[in-house]
């Protein structure tokens, strides 16, 4: 380690998208160093096999933040983990703890949380002397593993200069300007993208499982007719990344959960109306929230986005479709509308959501915190 090393702590190492650096920075001409990364002891193949691999790179597992900070010699600390109702407590003790060991550190929030989020996290960890900057990664874990990953950055600029060379070799890096919550806002546009593509795919299955397939997902023929159609000026990543697996291989639960989905769609909704998007963006998205609710409610908590087509098909439609008109009413403004879709939810995921959050916010989460260890 040289005096030129960056020096890091990690919470959510272990998990699908911050697992894969430790091979990507563990190399002869790498110039950073994990020291500590955070683990809860989950048990878990894949996590497992994390451990081994930042065990491999050199950093320690660690159990509390106040050891993951450890004295002063790291630089900053990256966290990718969850949504705003966790994460801001994160925030919140890590940057206290950064500020009480010396000034000019930095928190690399990587996670997808809300606009609002961001800014407030910035304005909180300033007033402690911490930088904060807000990267969500877009690419999932196939870009994870192949340091192909989008890395939407945004915030200080010199900070992101100098994370720079450690971000490329994890994935690509691309810097949207100095407001904090530039990034988020972002990756909300690529969900909108993401989304419109799977109501397009899902609702084209469905069609043709009832027009071609009998009324059976997954016929003889089904994925190869959309393999073929997929590549008209209709095609989406979405048949690629996840619609595909229902279809051919009857795999429902991989790939991008619901329970993370909903949320991010709130947000990118959220985004819509703060901006005075047409209700033409917002619409579309608000349904899709409910219809992820409905498979949360009434299906189960582990399915992925792709299951919606299964609720989609002529012979069970009317009962998700029933259970969207119980929430949502066209003549309603659409923070009406939002606000419906949210107390649709089961309770521990609205508990996550948690919008509108400010820097004072932040402020109580660290007193009681340190209350709490007082």
């Amino acid at each position: 380690m040289t005096s030129s090393t960056l020096k890091l702590g990690i919470i959510g190492g272990l998990g699908t998208m911050a697992s894969p650096s430790a091979r990507h920075w563990t190399t002869p001409d790498s110039t950073v160093r994990v020291l500590r990364v955070h683990d809860r002891g989950t048990p878990g193949t894949m996590r497992d096999a994390a451990r081994a691999a930042w065990k491999n790179h050199g950093a320690m597992l660690v159990s509390s933040y106040t050891t993951l900070v450890g004295p002063a010699e790291i630089d900053g600390v990256i966290i990718c983990c969850g949504k705003n109702g966790e994460d801001a407590n994160i925030v919140a003790q890590v940057a206290t703890l950064l500020a009480e060991r010396a000034k000019g550190k930095f928190i690399c929030h990587l996670s997808t949380v809300s606009t609002c989020f961001a800014k407030s996290a910035q304005e909180f960890c300033a007033e402690l002397g911490v930088t904060y900057v807000n990267y969500p990664l877009t690419g999932g874990s196939k870009g994870a593993e192949s340091a192909k990953m989008l890395i939407l950055a945004s915030g200080d600029e010199k900070l992101f200069a100098r994370l720079s060379p450690a971000l490329s070799r994890i994935g690509v890096p691309q810097y949207f300007g100095e407001r904090a919550e530039a990034g988020a806002e972002v990756k909300f546009m690529s969900h909108l993208m993401v989304f419109g593509g799977l109501v397009g795919i899902t609702s084209a299955v469905a069609v043709h499982t009832d027009c071609f397939a009998g009324g059976k997902i997954g016929a003889a023929g089904q994925g190869e007719f959309f393999d073929f159609l997929n590549n008209g000026a209709g095609g989406t990543k979405q048949w690629d990344l996840s619609t595909s697996l229902g279809v051919k291989q009857n795999t429902w639960e991989a790939a991008w959960a619901i329970k993370y989905a909903v949320i991010d769609a709130v947000y990118a909704v959220n985004l819509c109306l703060q901006r005075g998007t047409s209700r033409l963006a917002v619409d579309s998205v608000l349904r899709l929230i409910l219809a992820f609710s409905y498979v949360l409610n009434k299906v189960g908590e582990n399915f992925a986005t792709q299951s919606i087509v299964r609720e989609m098909i002529a012979s069970r439609a009317a009962e998700m479709d029933q259970f969207i008109a119980q929430y949502y009413d066209s003549k309603l403004p659409a923070e009406k509308i939002l606000a419906s879709c949210i107390t649709s939810l089961p309770k521990n995921l609205q508990s996550q959501i948690a919008l509108g959050l400010t820097a004072r916010d932040f402020e109580n989460a660290a007193a009681q915190k340190i209350g709490k260890a007082s």
